[in-house]
């Protein structure tokens, strides 16, 4: 990986070799126990991957600050323009991507620049998030999805990033990295005992969980909720316009003909590279073999015991 070191971040001083007995893997940098994504030097303009990381902690928050908390592939972008709406009033779909609001992503300066009302989002845990989130107490809301469909999700966005972000493994290795945690946000697992944890041990912090899947079944309801959480007076027939606004046939829409560019290529040339694929409950039968899918309850189930956390596989 030396090559890639010196081509993505020169000051970079040694990259966790993520790579399987096929060579296949990601590029990361480790900071705090976590992988990440090594960003193109378009974001980085010559700074440490780990340095710049490291600001989000000292970022400046408002009192009326929103965090939308998840793991990759669990409903950031629907659940952001969900919020958007409540806020505003209106029904009208942003026309930035969620990555100008996140804060791995933008960093401190991204942070703090952001005119308000402000709504943020990150796959980061708590302790790597603005001090001041627990500080002051600012609104987090976390959204869970089952971990199969997040982990094919998750593959097929990968599997169309460009070089050297993209994954060129299949899927059952893709699968191994997602329980094993040798992924950029390390494993799903992780993540949520993480969460929970964190969250347990700070105070009275306001947390509103969600499930995709709920949002899928009853999205009226999960409109309603997020509204009452965030003590917004909005109406029942508002929340049933922005529910319907936000199916995801007409988010898929809206991000394939409104949504601005990121300032870097993304996708491959000639993949179906999109924030918004299938959005189904359920799509995992078809892309785990029997014995994959033996192997993952096993696996999965057993750093999960007694966790508390109960998912949805298949739609009702």
């Amino acid at each position: 990986m030396a090559t890639e070191k010196s081509a993505m971040d020169p000051n970079l001083e040694e990259l966790p070799d993520l790579r399987n007995s096929k060579g296949h893997g990601f590029l990361c940098f480790q900071h705090d126990g976590l992988y990440l994504f090594v960003l193109p030097p378009q974001i980085m303009k010559g700074r440490r991957n780990t340095d710049t990381v490291k600001t989000v902690t000292e970022a400046e928050l408002k009192d009326d600050d929103i965090i939308i908390c998840a793991y990759p592939k669990c409903g950031t972008h629907w659940l952001w323009e969900v919020i958007e709406m409540l806020i505003s009033g209106t029904i009208k779909y942003q026309k930035d991507v969620k990555e100008t609001r996140m804060m791995e992503f933008i960093f401190k300066e991204g942070i703090e620049a952001v005119p308000p009302p402000r709504v943020f989002n990150t796959h980061l845990p708590l302790r790597m998030l603005p001090k001041q989130v627990v500080e002051k107490k600012v609104k987090c809301i976390q959204i869970m999805r089952n971990p199969k469909d997040a982990c094919v999700s998750f593959f097929n966005h990968c599997r169309n990033l460009v070089e050297p972000q993209g994954y060129e493994g299949d899927f059952a290795e893709f699968t191994e990295a997602f329980l094993s945690g040798k992924l950029p946000f390390g494993s799903y697992s992780t993540y949520l005992l993480t969460w929970k944890a964190e969250v347990a041990a700070s105070q009275e912090f306001p947390v509103l969980n969600l499930f995709y899947e709920e949002m899928k079944f009853d999205p009226v309801k999960s409109v309603k909720d997020i509204a009452k959480f965030l003590r917004l007076k909005s109406t029942d027939q508002f929340c049933e316009e922005v529910a319907a606004a936000c199916s995801f046939k007409k988010m898929k829409k809206v991000d394939e003909e409104m949504k601005g560019d990121l300032p870097f290529k993304i996708w491959k040339d000639g993949s179906d590279g999109t924030f918004y694929r299938k959005g189904e409950i359920g799509d995992w039968k078809n892309w785990f073999t029997v014995a994959e899918n033996e192997k993952f309850d096993q696996i999965w189930n057993e750093k999960m015991k007694d966790s508390g956390f109960e998912f949805t596989y298949t739609p009702v």
